[in-house]
């Protein structure tokens, strides 16, 4: 599936800045099931430097560097690439499988809850030792708390607390997802990036889901929002242990003067065709 983006982020100052170091995550992820076709942007101020290189998970990032003062930031990032569908597996896993420490930071417990473990004891109970059926019922478990309406603001949910609600909107299901999994040994992370919808929403926003790392096989996106494995219909923008390690700009400014307002305002249009 081609995939076209355009994703326009503007912050707005009270009084004039001046803009720190940014960086900027929004070129896809090269993988077997995702090919980039294009990535650029246009900032306003534009930045004396531009230059590309990885975090500390492999996500590729845009260093930007400012000088002067603004009132104002737009970062206005078009994307295209071309996803396909992973084949299928060739065989099932034991529950948990065996892992190498280069996976610790994927495996560290999000919490040790009660409300936690009650919630996937019988979870693992029912899928035996099939880590593909455990995977299937935590998927369809987890859908169960979706939420349709939309929260911008905040970290996601802990896990005990999208428990005790009873529902979440993505962000949230996926750390539900990945602490369940995690109680099980299974490595995880965190996704954000673009989904192709249904056409019903006017407006668009980031989409958020885990991936599990298989041994032999690498990492299996789902999608507990919809209660499906993530597929082409899914576009991988960055990925990592944790959610605030994928947040698609990081900067600072500094000011003068007592106080400061700021506003964000973002603007996503995506576009897909076979």
């Amino acid at each position: 599936m081609l995939f076209e983006v355009e994703h326009i982020t503007t912050y707005r100052y009270s009084v004039p800045v001046r803009l720190g170091e940014h960086w900027l995550r929004f070129c896809p992820i090269a993988s077997p099931t995702q090919e980039v076709l294009d990535c650029h942007f246009d900032l306003t101020p534009a930045p004396v430097d531009m230059q590309q290189t990885q975090d500390n998970w492999g996500n590729t990032i845009c260093c930007c560097r400012f000088i002067g003062e603004t009132d104002s930031l737009t970062i206005n990032a078009r994307i295209g690439a071309r996803t396909c569908q992973r084949q299928g597996y060739m065989a099932d896993f034991e529950l948990p499988p065996r892992y190498t420490q280069d996976l610790t930071p994927y495996l560290t417990p999000t919490e040790d809850d009660a409300l936690l473990h009650d919630f996937v004891e019988p979870l693992r109970l029912a899928a035996g030792s099939s880590t593909l059926r455990f995977l299937d019922l935590l998927n369809q478990a987890v859908h169960g708390f979706y939420h349709r309406g939309v929260r911008l603001d905040g970290p996601p949910h802990s896990p005990a607390e999208t428990l005790r609600l009873g529902e979440g909107v993505c962000r949230d299901l996926t750390v539900l997802f990945s602490a369940a999994c995690r109680q099980l040994g299974l490595a995880t992370r965190f996704v954000s990036g673009y989904q192709q919808g249904d056409g019903t929403r006017a407006i668009r926003y980031l989409h958020a889901w885990p991936e599990v790392y298989l041994p032999d096989v690498g990492w299996i996106g789902y999608d507990p929002t919809h209660g499906e494995p993530s597929g082409e219909t899914h576009l991988a923008i960055a990925a990592a242990p944790q959610a605030s390690q994928v947040t698609p700009v990081e900067g600072g400014y500094t000011f003068q003067g007592p106080q400061l307002h700021s506003t964000l305002d973002t603007d996503i249009r995506i576009t897909t065709r076979p």
